[in-house]
């Protein structure tokens, strides 16, 4: 996708996101440096304050760096970029089929952590946690809405990160459910098919409240074990007539 003019005047985060774009597709690769501020100023139509403001936004998530002269420098993201830059690029990405890798990535990474989550809970906070995980789980199998099983869903992995006690599992659970759920048309269908297949956290929940960390770590092995890509976004042209 080449660089266009901003239509909504003096954004930041529209310079931004077609950097980003541009640099986690590859089409500036690292080393390269990105156009100078004059020319991205000319070239999107925007002030170069806006151009300066998303610049140092691309340099705090590990993008670029600038270098000698005023050249802002591409780095290789794979080696400089957090978990943050998962959720920027699940918002921002195009064309869809862009992201399928990265969701396929971040849901093995998910069940990795939520499986870890599950034990430290187990282990630290079975009859705090056990109880409202449980009632959570009833009320997750009972309503058919999609947006509300999505509401306690989190409610129910938030109990459970806060049982764990582990800060650096609830930051890196929060970019990991930001990136999946990015966009809720697409993402919605599968959390309706897993949780079904997981029995609705029921065996999760009452393996915590029993303080089984094994079978919580099993249970949450087998629930949020990553379906293939194609699972999550069926064909290229559903996902491209649905994010018109």
């Amino acid at each position: 996708m080449a660089l266009r003019a901003i239509e909504k005047r003096s954004l930041p985060d529209e310079v931004f996101e077609q950097l980003t774009t541009e640099i986690v597709s590859g089409r500036y690769a690292p080393g390269a440096s990105i156009p100078s501020e004059r020319d991205l100023s000319e070239t999107l139509g925007v002030n170069r304050h806006v151009v300066r403001e998303a610049v140092k936004r691309l340099e705090q998530i590990g993008l670029v760096k600038g270098g000698q002269g005023g050249r802002t420098k591409v780095l290789d993201f794979r080696a400089t970029a957090g978990l943050d830059l998962l959720a920027v690029v699940a918002e921002h990405a195009e064309p869809v089929e862009d992201l399928l890798p990265l969701l396929a990535s971040a849901m093995e990474m998910r069940a990795g952590i939520g499986a870890e989550v599950a034990r430290l809970c187990g282990e630290r906070s079975a009859s705090e946690a056990g109880g409202e995980l449980l009632r959570i789980a009833e009320r997750l199998a009972a309503t058919d809405d999609g947006e509300e099983r999505l509401a306690l869903d989190q409610r129910f992995w938030q109990r459970a990160l806060d049982g764990a006690g582990n800060l650096a599992y609830q930051l890196a659970f929060n970019s990991l459910i930001r990136a999946v759920h990015a966009r809720r048309d697409f993402s919605l269908p599968w959390l309706e098919q897993e949780l079904a297949r997981g029995d609705y956290r029921r065996p999760i929940a009452a393996a915590i409240a029993a303080g089984d960390a094994e079978a919580a770590t099993q249970a949450t092995r087998r629930a949020l074990a990553p379906p293939a890509p194609t699972d999550i976004w069926p064909t290229s042209s559903t996902t491209t007539e649905a994010s018109r």
